[in-house]
Order: structure tokens, then sequence, then C-alpha cells
């Protein structure tokens, strides 16, 4: 199973990078945790979010930071970083049995955001 293509534009999370890239090793999908579901994509967050670009943020982001990580082609050239992608949003279309995201490509949004819960997987659809 690939991973799928991820565009992020959670820009003060310390793994964006730009170019809409992620440089985490892993994302992590999960419901709204209020709510303890999914209806929609704004029920959803990324609970890889690290807040900051200081670099003790960043040190401390260390533990998921995609070093060496997977790419599709050179990325001088404009390619994807491609970080794996678990979901636990069982009730999206993408998901599978076994936590991963079935998409080509998702979409973590949340502009400006300040902590996980202002981030949403924009791609998340209803399986309903």
């Amino acid at each position: 199973m690939s991973n799928p293509v991820v565009k992020c534009t959670v820009d003060s999370c310390t793994h964006y990078m730009p170019g809409d890239q992620c440089m985490a090793a892993k994302i992590s999908v999960y419901n709204d945790e209020e709510k303890a579901k999914s209806n929609t994509s704004e029920d959803t967050l990324c609970k890889s979010f690290y807040p900051g670009k200081s670099l003790g943020n960043m040190v401390g982001a260390l533990h998921n930071a995609n070093v060496g990580g997977v790419m599709s082609a050179p990325f001088v050239d404009g390619t994807q970083i491609t970080p794996q992608v678990e979901c636990f949003v069982k009730s999206c279309k993408f998901w599978d049995s076994h936590n991963h995201c079935d998409a080509e490509a998702i979409h973590v949004v949340g502009k400006n955001a300040s902590s996980t819960s202002e981030t949403d997987c924009h791609t998340y659809e209803s399986s309903h």
C-alpha cells in the first residue's frame, strides 16, 4: 500500500514546508476530540500537528521528522514528500480496517492553527 500524496496548508506547524509539504514521518488523522466522531471534514483533526517554528519546538518535533523519508522523485523537481498516513476516522470512505488512508491524496488544512483542534483533513468524505 502506498502513502497518499499529502498537501498541507497548516503553515503554523513545525512540520510544514513551503510548497504545502509536510515533513512529518507520519500523519495521524483522528475524530474531533469533543464529539468522538466525524460527520464532516471539520470534525477531523491532524494529531501530528506540532505548533511553532522556534528552535525549541523544532527539536521537540524531531521524534516525527521525515529525515531521509519517502520522496517520489528528486525534491528539486517539485516532488512531493510522502509521509505515512494513518487514519482512525472510521466514518470516512477512505479509511481501511488497518487504520490506513486509501485516498490517492489528502489535504490537511488549518491556516494559522495554534492547536490540533484547529486542523482538519479536508479530504474526508462520509462512507454513508
